[in-house]
């Protein structure tokens, strides 16, 4: 009996955690009604990374848009993408450079997970229209 309890209740736990992780967490979040800077229409731009903030922290793009994120701060950083709308960057030194393409509409939060958390700190996010 407890060899069928098995076999019924792996198949279905392995089902539950597939599902499970094709939800929201690899999607675009809500930012909310934040203060974003519109740089709709440009190709490319760029956010200053300082010590504890993005400049600018919010930000409005065109999809297709490559968001610069340069390092001028004094202290090392990273870009970590909230809910892995994006690939994060590795740990930044002060003057170094990572590149994110926008391909999709959608908000995606962010934050340096070295000087924040998702929720408060060094937290940003950019929104991507078309």
């Amino acid at each position: 009996m407890m060899r069928r309890t098995f076999l019924v209740f792996v198949p279905l736990a392995l089902t539950t955690l597939v599902l499970g992780s094709c939800g929201s967490s690899s999607s675009a979040q809500n930012l909310g009604d934040r203060p974003f800077v519109n740089e709709q229409g440009k190709r490319a731009v760029t956010v200053e990374v300082v010590d504890n903030n993005f400049e600018p922290a919010f930000l409005k793009i065109s999809t297709g848009t490559t968001v610069t994120f340069t390092v001028k701060g004094r202290n090392r950083h990273n870009v970590i993408s909230i809910g892995d709308s994006f690939k994060s960057s590795d740990l930044l030194n002060p003057g170094d450079s990572v590149k994110v393409a926008f391909k999709k509409t959608g908000d995606f939060p962010l934050d340096c997970s070295l000087h924040g958390t998702p929720t408060s700190g060094m937290t940003g996010g950019i929104r991507v229209v078309d």
